[in-house]
């Protein structure tokens, strides 16, 4: 009797743990990282897999929640926590800034409740979320968003001169009050590949635009993308 009874004694730091703090840092991790989620997908800039990763966010706070309680009252498991993550490697790529951020956030919610602090940690979490609804929305952003147009044609215009670089910009400055020449390129097939950056209003632009240089220029392409966007 006295070996199994010395035995429960050392099951994982039993006496250690206070269960209803426990139960309820975990309910407090469970609804903050929920509205986070709700939070990301509501008011996030990005433009690719948002909710791909807002559906990882929960998952992501808990587990965490689950490792910081593991470790947080037995040195030999912290650094053995240690040694496994050396050899994890994540091959996911992050898009934009703004997903890790998030991630981040996550990260530190379930952080903060593993280690038993729930009144800071809720706090802190429900002022960053009402700052990020209220103050850094998409919806409270400008109207005008920079983008990248790609504009592909023959070197040669129908009059057959050359196409110059100044011609181009010329009727970019017609149709759009700001722009910046990214790239001007002469490939070996003849042809002319231009990179502008302008701040586009509306689509119609586009257009315009391309009325105005089909008169001049041969096999017209425009493409055009958000210029924040990694590919």
């Amino acid at each position: 009797m006295q070996g199994i009874q010395g035995i429960v004694e050392n099951l994982e730091t039993f006496k250690e743990i206070d269960y209803l703090r426990t139960f309820i840092s975990f309910f407090c991790c469970v609804i903050v990282s929920f509205a986070l989620k709700y939070v990301y997908e509501e008011k996030s800039s990005s433009l690719s897999g948002k909710y791909h990763v807002g559906s990882i966010i929960p998952l992501l706070s808990i587990v965490t929640f689950l490792v910081i309680l593991i470790v947080k009252s037995s040195l030999a498991l912290s650094l053995g926590l240690v040694g496994a993550l050396s050899i994890v490697r994540f091959r996911t790529p992050i898009k934009e800034p703004e997903e890790l951020v998030y991630l981040f956030l996550a990260i530190a919610i379930g952080l903060g409740y593993g280690a038993g602090q729930i009144i800071a940690t809720s706090s802190i979490s429900i002022l960053i979320l009402l700052i990020v609804w209220f103050l850094i929305s998409r919806k409270n952003t400008s109207g005008t968003s920079d983008y990248n147009l790609v504009l592909e044609c023959n070197e040669l215009k129908k009059n057959k001169e050359k196409v110059s670089s100044s011609f181009i910009v010329e009727n970019f400055k017609k149709i759009f009050d700001d722009i910046d020449l990214v790239k001007f390129e002469k490939t070996t097939d003849n042809k002319i590949v231009i990179v502008i950056c302008v701040k586009l209003i509306e689509t119609k632009q586009i257009d315009d635009l391309k009325n105005n240089l089909e008169k001049d220029l041969n096999d017209l392409k425009i493409t055009f993308y958000l210029s924040n966007t990694i590919y």
